[in-house]
């Protein structure tokens, strides 16, 4: 039972082939070709970052969905990260980072190069605009470190130059497999060796519930990072003590955190017409049902991360959202789905669902569901990146429209208690978007309503914006 529990998870960590080493670059498919080859414009940046042992080739079928719907590309364009993230990987490159909080200063480092490329191609660079990040798994922590522990050249912090910071599956409060590797011999058991166990000791379970794993790999770096501001005392740690509450901001407000609560079961094909979903691989039971059964607490889980990680339980984010008809490898690469209608039957690529007991079949053959999953529904991850790109252009043409009011131009966008916000010292003035409409706060005064995001966005279209 050890050897097929640590075999499942090596399963789901040892995913790249050949040596990988750092690099951001604009999307490309899993053939090479580059996904979309236009410059950046008024768009917004969308950097998708893989989690332990993947690589850029985890986001394929997300990349195919990209290219299939104009919608998509024309509020974002896709640059991908990639990193060493196996043992294989990491030892063979001196330079390669050994911790998390080394790989957060790398993201860091390339996210510059991308702020001093010009915009324009052949470089394709960010043109000084803030970023959304998609991160999957252990992806998510790299972004936290780089957004909450280091800075830009211009003084910034990384979690100023994020707009938002999507998660699937990312263990926010760790994970007790990362333990389980551990307390059971992870580093004399020669089948995970591709999995760098420095990483997996900075996922390891934070305590956060009071469960105490007593693996004796106590994850300060971890219980840390979810403490800081607005936190206000010392994160526990089980028997290793605690680790001290951060002052600076944690940026979790920008945070949206997808987590599945189990597997996916298949729809028994009775012949007849609809949507047949494939269940997961029994290969992900053994660490499913570990976390479900064997501790003192019983985990709903995706087979790798506990939903409450998952969904970062505990600080005040932007928004938690659950994954349907889901697992630790469908949330990000989706699955083929079967169909069969009235005249026809056909696979597609489908996407998890963003509402229970859900299907919705591309309506062609090879072709990719979006609707209604957790990227393609309203209120989804494309929807909530559209908003924020609308609320940016208006931002940006507010401060050419009124500069009496909007000074010093150039300001970035936060999140305070629901509201898109720029602030401008100058001016002592505040310009916010909530709930569709948009207000403006001046120094003195009392908070207005100016009108709507929608009839705003209408002007800043119409002036270049």
């Amino acid at each position: 039972m050890l050897k097929l529990l640590l075999a499942a998870v090596l399963a789901l960590a040892a995913t790249a082939a050949g040596a990988v080493t750092a690099l951001l670059e604009p999307s490309l498919l899993g053939d090479g070709s580059q996904v979309d080859t236009d410059p950046l414009g008024t768009r917004v940046p969308l950097v998708l970052v893989h989690g332990l042992g993947g690589g850029p080739t985890g986001w394929d079928a997300f990349l195919h969905a990209y290219v299939a719907n104009p919608s998509w590309r024309a509020v974002f364009k896709p640059y991908s990260y990639s990193y060493a993230s196996s043992a294989a990987d990491v030892l063979a490159d001196p330079a390669a980072p050994r911790t998390m909080t080394g790989l957060g200063a790398q993201f860091r480092d390339w996210l510059q190069s991308f702020y001093d490329k010009p915009a324009a191609a052949p470089s394709f660079g960010f043109g000084g605009k803030s970023v959304v990040i998609l991160a999957h798994s252990m992806g998510g922590l790299v972004a936290r470190s780089m957004m909450q522990e280091y800075t830009f050249a211009d003084g910034h912090r990384g979690g100023e130059r994020v707009l938002h910071l999507f998660t699937v599956g990312t263990p926010h409060q760790g994970t007790p497999m990362a333990d389980a590797f551990f307390s059971l011999g992870l580093t004399s058991i020669p089948e995970l060796d591709s999995a760098y166990t420095g990483f997996i000791a900075d996922s390891a379970w934070t305590n956060f519930d009071a469960l105490d794993l007593g693996s004796g790999h106590c994850n300060a770096w971890l219980a840390g990072l979810n403490n800081y501001a607005p936190s206000t005392g010392p994160a526990a740690l089980g028997r290793c003590g605690s680790a001290p509450a951060t002052p600076l901001p944690g940026f979790y407000e920008k945070i949206i955190a997808y987590g599945t609560r189990s597997l996916q079961q298949p729809d028994i094909d009775l012949g007849r017409v609809g949507v047949y979903k494939p269940g997961s691989s029994t290969s992900l039971l053994p660490t499913f049902a570990y976390m479900a059964s064997s501790l003192p607490i019983s985990y709903p889980n995706d087979s790798v991360v506990p939903m409450a990680s998952a969904q970062f339980n505990g600080p005040a984010i932007y928004a938690r959202a659950e994954a349907f008809a889901c697992d630790h490898r469908y949330i990000q690469h989706g699955y083929l789905e079967f169909v069969r209608s009235q005249t026809a039957t056909y696979t597609d690529l489908a996407f998890c669902a963003a509402t229970p007991d859900t299907a919705y079949p591309s309506g062609v053959p090879g072709g990719y569901a979006v609707s209604g999953s957790i990227f393609g529904a309203p209120g989804g991850v494309v929807d909530t990146i559209t908003t924020v790109s609308q609320v940016e252009r208006v931002f940006d043409w507010a401060e050419r429209a009124y500069p009496a009011l909007l000074q010093p131009a150039g300001a970035l966008t936060g999140i305070i208690e629901g509201y898109y916000e720029r602030y401008y010292p100058a001016t002592g003035a505040y310009v916010g978007v909530k709930g569709g409409d948009v207000f403006y706060l001046p120094r003195g005064g009392s908070i207005q309503r100016v009108g709507t995001l929608a009839d705003f966005l209408a002007q800043a279209r119409s002036a270049g914006y």
